[in-house]
This record gives C-alpha cells, sequence and structure tokens, in this order.
C-alpha cells in the first residue's frame, strides 16, 4: 500500500550516476583502478592456461612467465 503513497518517477527524474562519480581526478582515479583489477585478473586467468590452449593462439610459457612478472600497474609494451 506504501508504494501507491508516493507518485511515480519519470526516466527524467532518475539520475543514472550519481554527480560525485563525474568529478574529473576521481573518475580517472576509479578508471586506473579498474584498469589494475582488469589487469590482475587476465594475468590470472593466463596462468591456468594449459600448453595446448598457450599453443591455439600463439603463446609460449616463456611469453606467460614474462607477463607475470610483470606488477599489475604496468601494461606489457605491445609486440
Amino acid at each position: 500500500m506504501a508504494a501507491f503513497a508516493h507518485p511515480l518517477l519519470i526516466i527524467s527524474q532518475v539520475s543514472v550516476r550519481p554527480a560525485w562519480r563525474h568529478s574529473g581526478r576521481f573518475a580517472q582515479f576509479a578508471a586506473t583502478l579498474h584498469q589494475w583489477r582488469q589487469r590482475s585478473r587476465e594475468r590470472a586467468a593466463l596462468a591456468q592456461l594449459s600448453q595446448r590452449d598457450l599453443a591455439d593462439f600463439g603463446a609460449s610459457s616463456a611469453d606467460v612467465y614474462r607477463e607475470l612478472a610483470a606488477p599489475f600497474w604496468r601494461a606489457q609494451p605491445p609486440c
């Protein structure tokens, strides 16, 4: 019953993102953290691949070890 006590919101009244997420430095910091977490997850998935999986896309175990040795904040340069 309480749901009918408040008027329905129209789409223009609903904020998709809070205003604080649009600040420049915070957005850049959040994007950097997201990239670091993504890189960490990708390297963990790479560590789980078998030799056969690596051969499917032309990578060697040396390539994997080199990628895993890099810190999460540092991207490997493109080959």
